[in-house]
C-alpha cells in the first residue's frame, strides 16, 4: 500500500480519496435505506441513483472546500473528525433542499437525514484511521523499527506514542505506568501495564530500550522509575521537560540521555527567590572567571534575575567570547560588558569596578584541578590566594557593596595544594573584611560607614562542569572503556551546576559579612557505584561490557571528603539547606605576617617555604612527602596528570602555562586596606 501510494502525485492521491469516498457514500446510502426497510434488498423505486447523484454533487464539493482532501493520511486527528461531521451535516442540508425542489414520489426522511449522515460520518473517520494505521505499520516494517516500551501514560507519553507510531526508528509496543487507575486501559492502540510487568514485556517483545515519558514528575519518582528500568536491564532515554515541550523549545519525540541530576541520591535544593533577587535585581554585578564552568553558570543565573548590568571578567579570550554570545542570545535586552583581564592585575580590576559602578562581585576565578595544582603549586597558590586578595582589596577601594568568594569543600582539612590554597584564600578574604571594617571606622572618625560585605560559600563536586566526573565517565563509556576510578571506596558529595550557582547567589544575600556558608548536601556518593550505574544505563540492552579499572589515589586526593555540615561547627540560616560555618581562623595581624612570608616565598620560588606557610595557616594540611624543595619559575614541567573529576583518573597532557601577572608586592607595599 505504501509503495502503491508513493507512485502518485498529490493531486492523484486526492482523486483516489474522492473516488473512495464516492464509493463509501454509495454504500452508506444503500445501507441507510436497507436499515429503514429492514431488508438487504430495499425497493428503491428507481430513485436510488437520483439520490446518490444529488448526494455526491453536494457532499464532495463541500469536503473539498473544507480541506478534507488536503489532510495528510499519516496524521489523522481531531481535524478529520470535525471536518467529517461538518461536511456531512452541510451536505445533508443541501441534499434536503435539492430533494425538496425535485419532489420525488418516494423519499424516506429518516433514512436520508438521520441514518445516512451517521453512517457517512463514521465511514469517513474510520477510513482515514485505517489508512493511517496501515501506512504507519508498513513504514515501521520498512524501516525495521526497534520495539520500545514507553514508561508514563500521561500527556507526554501519549504524544510520544503518536509521534513514533507515524514512522521512525522506534516502534512503541506498550505503556507502563505506576498509576493503578490506568492499568488495563488502551491508549492510542497500546495497552497500559504496571511496572511489575516490565521484565515480561521486554522478554516477550525483545525490547532493549525504554523511553521515560514523565517530564513533570518529581525527582524521587523519576529516580524510582530509573531504578526499575535498570533492574530489568533496559537502556533508558527520556523526553524533554514539559515546560520545554509547551514552550515549543523541544518536540516531544526529541529523546536524550538521562540527566546528571537524576544520578544524585538526594533532592535538588530549591532556591529562595527572594534571596536570589536581593543583591542582583536592578544592580550591577561582576563575575570573575566568567568563562569557566561555575562562573558562566553564575552569569546565566544572574542574567535571569534582571540585573541593571552584568560585567564578565575573564582572562581567556574564547571563554569570554562564548559566554558573552550566549547571554546576548538568551537575554537580548540584558546590558552586559566583557572585560579581558587577570585577577592579579589590581589596577585593571579597580578601574573596572569604578568604571561600571559595580555593586556586587562574584569571585569564581581560580585553579581548581587538584592534580594539576599539585604539580604546579606556585601558580596554584598565586592565583587562588593572591588573585582573591587583589580582587577583594580592589573591591573595598572601589566601594563595592558585596564580595562573594566561591570556595570548595576541599578547603576543609585539605590534603592538596588546591584545597589548602582555597582555605588560605578564605582566610585572606576574612582578613580583608576585618581590615576594611576597621578602616571604615577609623576614617569615619568613629562613625561606622558601610564597608564591603564579604561572604564565602563552599560546596562539593559539581556535575557536568568542565573536567568533572560525569562528563569524563560519559566520554570513557562512549569510547568503550575502560572507566578509570582511583579507589573502589572513594566517596564524594555532588550537586548540580545550576544548584551550585544558585547557592552562590543566595549566600551573597545572607549574613552581615565575614561568614562562610555551606550546603547540606545529604549523603556522599561512592564514585565506583556511580560509575557502575552510568555504565548500566548506557549499555543495557546492547550486549556491551565496560571494565572499571582501579588506578590508585592521586597526589593530594582524599579517600573521603569532609562532612560539610557538622552540627558542632555550624548553625542554620534562613534557608533550610544553607548553613553557616563556625570556624576560628588567624587574627588579622597574624594572617598579615603569614601572607607576607607566602608572598616572599612565591617571588623567590622557594616551594618549601610555601608549604611551610600552608601548614601553618591551614588545619590538617601536610606537605607532600616527595615535594621538591625549590621550583623556580620558568621551568617547564612535562608529565601526565589525572583528570580533575573527583575519584576518576585519566592521562591528560598538561596545557601550556599562561603568562602570569605579578601580585604587585600587595602586602609589603601597602599593608592597610582603605575603602
Amino acid at each position: 500500500m505504501l509503495g502503491f501510494l508513493d507512485r502518485f502525485s498529490r493531486r492523484q492521491k486526492q482523486a483516489v480519496l474522492i473516488a473512495m469516498d464516492a464509493a463509501l457514500f454509495a454504500l452508506t446510502l444503500w445501507g441507510a435505506l436497507a436499515i429503514r426497510e429492514g431488508k438487504w434488498t430495499p425497493n428503491f423505486r428507481g430513485y436510488y441513483w437520483t439520490f446518490l447523484a444529488v448526494l455526491l454533487v453536494t457532499r464532495i464539493p463541500i469536503f473539498v472546500r473544507l480541506g478534507l482532501y488536503r489532510a495528510a493520511l499519516r496524521y489523522p486527528g481531531t481535524m478529520i473528525t470535525r471536518t467529517a461531521i461538518l461536511g456531512v451535516g452541510l451536505s445533508s442540508l443541501a441534499t434536503g433542499a435539492a430533494l425538496f425542489l425535485l419532489r420525488p414520489a418516494f423519499a424516506s426522511r429518516s433514512a436520508l437525514f438521520v441514518l445516512e449522515p451517521l453512517l457517512a460520518t463514521l465511514a469517513v473517520i474510520a477510513s482515514r484511521e485505517f489508512l493511517a494505521q496501515l501506512l504507519a505499520r508498513q513504514l515501521a516494517r520498512a524501516r525495521a523499527a526497534e520495539p520500545v516500551i514507553i514508561y508514563g501514560a500521561g500527556v507526554a507519553g501519549l504524544q510520544l506514542a503518536q509521534s513514533l507510531s507515524l514512522g521512525g526508528v522506534m516502534r512503541p509496543i506498550a505503556f507502563v505506568d505506576d498509576d493503578p487507575s490506568k492499568w488495563g486501559m488502551r491508549m492510542v492502540d497500546l495497552d497500559v501495564h504496571p511496572s511489575s510487568r516490565l521484565r515480561e514485556l521486554s522478554l516477550r517483545h525483545r525490547v532493549r530500550t525504554a523511553l521515560l515519558a514523565a517530564p513533570s514528575t518529581d525527582v524521587e519518582e523519576r529516580r524510582a522509575m530509573l531504578r526499575r528500568l535498570e533492574e530489568v536491564g533496559l537502556k533508558v532515554k527520556e523526553v524533554p521537560g514539559i515546560l520545554e515541550i509547551l514552550l515549543g523549545r523541544q518536540p516531544v519525540d526529541r529523546l536524550h540521555e538521562v540527566r546528571s541530576d537524576d544520578l544524585l541520591p538526594r533532592r535538588v535544593v530549591l532556591p529562595d527567590d527572594s534571596l536570589l533577587r536581593q543583591v542582583v535585581t536592578g544592580r550591577t554585578v561582576l563575575v570573575t572567571g566568567a568563562g569557566g564552568s561555575i562562573g558562566s553558570e553564575i552569569c546565566r543565573q544572574l542574567a535571569a534575575l534582571g540585573p541593571a548590568q552584568i560585567v564578565l571578567y575573564e582572562i581567556g579570550e574564547y571563554p569570554l567570547y562564548r559566554i558573552e554570545m550566549e547571554l546576548a542570545e538568551g537575554w537580548p535586552d540584558l546590558k552586559a560588558a566583557a572585560v579581558l583581564g587577570s585577577v592579579l592585575d589590581e589596577a585593571r580590576l579597580e578601574e573596572t569596578y569604578r568604571r561600571f559602578k559595580v555593586d556586587a562581585v562574584y569571585h569564581a576565578a581560580a585553579y581548581k584541578h587538584v592534580p594539576l595544582v599539585e604539580q604546579n603549586p606556585l601558580e596554584g597558590v598565586r592565583i587562588n590566594v593572591f588573585g582573591t586578595f587583589v580582587a577583594a582589596r580592589a573591591a573595598v577601594r572601589s566601594g563595592v557593596s558585596t564580595f562573594l568568594l566561591v570556595s570548595t569543600d576541599k578547603a576543609v582539612r585539605p590534603t592538596s595544594v588546591m584545597g589548602a590554597s582555597k582555605r588560605v584564600a578564605e582566610l585572606t578574604c576574612l582578613m580583608v573584611h576585618e581590615q576594611a571594617r576597621a578602616a571604615a571606622l577609623r576614617f569615619a572618625r568613629g562613625e561606622a560607614s558601610t564597608p564591603t560585605r564579604f561572604a564565602i560559600v563552599r560546596f562539593g563536586n559539581v556535575l557536568d562542569s568542565a573536567g568533572s566526573l560525569v562528563p569524563l565517565l560519559r566520554h570513557q563509556i562512549a569510547r568503550g572503556g575502560p572507566v578509570t576510578v582511583t579507589h573502589p571506596e572513594i566517596t564524594r558529595y555532588f550537586m548540580t551546576i545550576t544548584e551550585a550557582a544558585q547557592l552562590v547567589i543566595q549566600a551573597s544575600a545572607l549574613g552581615a559579612g565575614g561568614e562562610v556558608f555551606l550546603l547540606d548536601m545529604g549523603e556522599p556518593v561512592k564514585v565506583h557505584d556511580l560509575a557502575r550505574r552510568m555504565i548500566n544505563l548506557a549499555t543495557q540492552g546492547t550486549g556491551r561490557s565496560i571494565e572499571i579499572r582501579i588506578t590508585g589515589l592521586r597526589p593530594g586526593e582524599k579517600l573521603q571528603e569532609e562532612l560539610l555540615v557538622d552540627p558542632a561547627r555550624s548553625r542554620p540560616t534562613r534557608h533550610p539547606k544553607i548553613h553557616m560555618a563556625v570556624e576560628h581562623g588567624q587574627s588579622a595581624e597574624a594572617m598579615h605576617r603569614a601572607v607576607l612570608r607566602l608572598e616572599g616565598a612565591l617571588q623567590k620560588g622557594v616551594l618549601a617555604e610555601v608549604y611551610a606557610v600552608l601548614e601553618e595557616l591551614v588545619e590538617g594540611y601536610k606537605r607532600p612527602e616527595r615535594a621538591m624543595d625549590v621550583l623556580r619559575r620558568g621551568e617547564t614541567c612535562f608529565s601526565f596528570a589525572g583528570n580533575g573529576a573527583a575519584g576518576v583518573a585519566e592521562p591528560a597532557v598538561l596545557p601550556a602555562p599562561a603568562p602570569s601577572v605579578e601580585p604587585h608586592r600587595a602586602f609589603t607595599a601597602d599593608a592597610d586596606v582603605r575603602p
